[in-house]
């Protein structure tokens, strides 16, 4: 199948839900069905403009309010707790029930933490980490109190704090809640339903699973765009091989771009719906009051080569760029109407400004 890039623009606002935007029904099930749909939504705690995840909600739940987020993420009753934070490849949200997805990376890291003398080396605090937690419940670092340094992943480390980072990272805690920087853990009984825990899936069923989540999250990848961790003993052209046989990915070619670009076979139909709606047309009618604000991290826009390939617009996150080297700022929005990158907004805390914020419109 060949499509224009009109087409595949349309086809993306609408698998992203922002063809209109904020089109979801407020309320926390939306977040759980928004989720489900882009199969995760990455963590960042950065929170100038609301963290990147809520940023992501608001541009498609009418009404968003961040606390239907905590709500499902820190729910103290494990049946409740519909969304967890787990690794792939960066932090992400995903939904509880496919945790026995993503338990690989924390099996590997235990495995490592386990040969390279690291459990060895924080056991006397690892020790008590988990006959705290178990007696106490919930503890967060700040609950140990001193303890010497050692050497942890980004320098020198506080004993305890390190030793909880390890114990969660290698999936024997998990994360209870989170107020800002603190990170309250807990044992995983007492925050994931029994049913979910105890379900094991092969690890090639785990692996073809995370590579279909990567390309639920973009909508439309090109044949490179999904990432493929070194480790995975299945590679990508296996895997590729295997789901388009079994129709779980699609491939399709691009007008005026080279390569097979592919997407989720259960979205063939929908990009069928595209190609009509947008034949004859070279762009998507865009009501004037649907314009969205995207997060740096948003998937719509995560491949920065298929965003210039198929939009013509160029956006790097420059929070961490040196000032003197920043185009725009450290906090810029791309600004989504219809099928289109329109501009970008710079949003900026104001000091002395008790409303907390500040902005600067810049219209490509």
């Amino acid at each position: 199948m060949r499509i224009s890039k009109v087409a595949a623009r349309r086809f993306l606002a609408e698998r992203h839900l922002l063809l209109p935007p904020r089109s979801l029904p407020a309320g926390r099930g939306s977040v759980l069905a928004l989720v489900e749909r882009l199969g995760s939504l990455q963590f960042d705690p950065v929170d100038l403009a609301g963290r990147s995840h809520e940023i992501v909600c608001h541009a498609r739940i009418d009404g968003f309010e961040p606390r239907w987020v905590d709500e499902l993420l820190y729910a103290t009753v494990p049946a409740k707790r519909a969304l967890i934070e787990q690794y792939n490849g960066v932090l992400v949200i995903i939904p509880t029930n496919e945790l026995p997805y993503y338990r690989r990376p924390a099996d590997r890291r235990r495995e490592r933490f386990w040969s390279d003398g690291t459990y060895k080396k924080l056991k006397p605090w690892a020790d008590t980490v988990m006959q705290r937690i178990t007696a106490e419940g919930a503890l967060s670092a700040a609950d140990f109190g001193p303890s010497k340094l050692v050497d942890w992943s980004w320098g020198p480390t506080p004993a305890y704090r390190a030793a909880l980072e390890m114990l969660a990272n290698s999936g024997l805690l998990f994360l209870a809640r989170r107020e800002g920087s603190i990170r309250w853990f807990d044992l995983a009984e007492r925050l994931v339903p029994r049913n979910v825990l105890e379900r094991r899936v092969s690890e090639e069923e785990q692996i073809e699973h995370t590579f279909l989540a990567r390309h639920r999250d973009l909508g439309l990848a090109s044949a490179n765009g999904v990432w493929v961790q070194n480790d995975w003993p299945l590679k990508r052209k296996e895997l590729v091989s295997r789901l388009t046989a079994r129709g779980a990915l699609d491939e399709i070619e691009i007008e005026g771009l080279d390569g097979v670009w592919r997407i989720p076979g259960a979205e063939r139909f929908a990009l069928e719906a595209a190609v009509r709606a947008t034949t004859g047309t070279r762009t998507a009618v865009a009501d004037p009051n649907a314009v969205a604000l995207l997060s740096p991290l948003d998937p719509l826009i995560h491949d920065r080569k298929r965003l210039e390939a198929l939009y013509n617009f160029h956006y790097r996150w420059e929070i961490y760029t040196p000032e003197r080297k920043r185009e725009y700022g450290p906090y810029t929005l791309p600004i989504h109407a219809g099928d289109r990158f329109v501009g970008r907004i710079q949003l900026r805390r104001d000091k002395g400004d008790k409303h907390g914020g500040g902005a600067a419109l810049v219209i490509d």
